[in-house]
């Protein structure tokens, strides 16, 4: 007989996610499903307001992501009135986009995600001098994983454990079985982790340099930048390129290494291993390099044809609600799309821990509108589409 259990809030994302899961009497999920519950309402939000305070709202979407939505809003608009902003504005707004996206890689691997496979009771038990020596296994030059160091970690998580102030460390699984790392990786990952809670914040005046601050710039308009003074001040160039290269040596040394360790101690997972069950794939042009070129290209690929890699067809777009809050006859095309709420609740049953209400599996329990390429459902690669992303394409 199959059991229903019910996690709510999942915490470790930016956003309010819920997760039900029907698990059959060998304790395999047998079903599963996700839900937003949130609504943010960012659409109706922007109506009746000037196009130039898009960008703005838009970023409010997420507390992590912003600059991701804040140019994305900005840039729609641009797209919209045929803006052709200076190459200048665009090589800045590509400093930012760079500073974001090594600050949100290393905050998801690390705070939001690390916990799920680092073991920190585990870690305490760990020998310092053993696992320095394993950390030279994945760098030659390994950060924040000598013996000493190592050592010092142990006793600051050690006081944290005697305080009962357990904070981040606190209602997880430690010791069970589906951690893969000996104690020594363990501890090695758990130093990383600290580290990595010094070197986002490196990131984050990253972008606050020619973004004004961080989550939440304010320096791209419609139109361009307004940090030109910073963009031409050599002082203000230099130091940008300080702070990339304390975080950029942070990843080659740690992150990276850590990317390899856990490859190895986790690449015969079964839940690594089971594949995708959206196997189609949609991404933008991103990070300009030089005028009209891109280091990542724009493409679409349906039902995992990798040798099919066709550039995007922006009318194939739809979203679709059918299991969204939301009233619409079918799935729409963004420029043509509504978000007219339509909340129908949950279903009382019961679960592993009584009687709970529950998502409808099959009807709406989600406020999260689903992507459409061809008709096809597409992955399009955004932690922030677990509470509905609004992109312009």
């Amino acid at each position: 007989m199959s059991k229903r259990v019910v996690i709510d809030p999942i915490t470790r994302i930016e956003g309010h996610l819920r997760v039900e899961v029907e698990v059959d009497d060998n304790n395999v999920i047998t079903k599963a499903w996700s839900s937003s519950t949130l609504w943010r309402g960012i659409e109706v939000i922007l109506k009746g307001r000037t196009p130039m305070d898009v960008g703005l709202i838009v970023q409010r979407i997420c507390g992590v992501c912003t600059y991701s939505h804040y140019r994305c809003g900005t840039e729609a608009v641009e797209n919209a009135l045929g803006v052709k902003i200076p190459l200048n504005a665009k090589y800045l707004r590509s400093l930012m986009q760079s500073s974001l996206y090594m600050h949100d890689h290393i905050v998801h691997f690390y705070h939001l995600h690390g916990l799920d496979w680092v073991d920190v009771v585990s870690a305490l038990s760990a020998d310092p001098a053993l696992a320095a020596k394993v950390a030279m296994n994945y760098s030659d030059a390994p950060i924040a994983a000598g013996e000493g160091e190592l050592k010092a970690v142990q006793a600051r998580v050690k006081g944290l454990v005697e305080t009962g102030k357990l904070g981040a460390f606190a209602n997880a699984y430690w010791g069970n079985s589906t951690y893969r790392f000996t104690p020594e990786q363990n501890l090695i990952a758990l130093s990383h982790y600290l580290k990595a809670l010094e070197v986002q914040r490196v990131a984050a005046e990253m972008l606050a340099i020619f973004g004004g601050k961080s989550p939440h710039p304010q320096s791209i308009v419609v139109g361009g930048v307004t940090s030109v003074r910073d963009m031409l001040s050599p002082a203000r160039l230099q130091e940008w390129k300080q702070k990339h290269a304390i975080v950029q040596d942070f990843i080659e040394r740690a992150y990276q290494a850590d990317i390899v360790m856990a490859a190895e101690a986790f690449g015969t997972e079964a839940s690594v291993l089971g594949g995708v069950n959206v196997s189609s794939f949609l991404c933008g042009d991103d990070f300009i390099m030089a005028d009209g070129q891109n280091l990542f290209k724009q493409g679409v690929i349906i039902k995992g044809d990798l040798a099919n890699v066709m550039d995007i067809n922006p009318d194939l777009i739809r979203e679709d609600v059918t299991h969204a809050w939301y009233k619409a006859d079918g799935a729409q095309h963004p420029y043509e799309g509504t978000t007219i709420p339509d909340y129908t609740g949950f279903v009382e049953r019961d679960t592993v821990y009584g009687k709970l209400p529950t998502l409808d599996g099959d009807g709406k329990y989600s406020w999260v509108k689903s992507p459409r390429y061809q008709d096809e459902p597409v992955e399009v690669g955004h932690s922030c589409l677990l509470i509905g992303e609004l992109r312009p394409w």
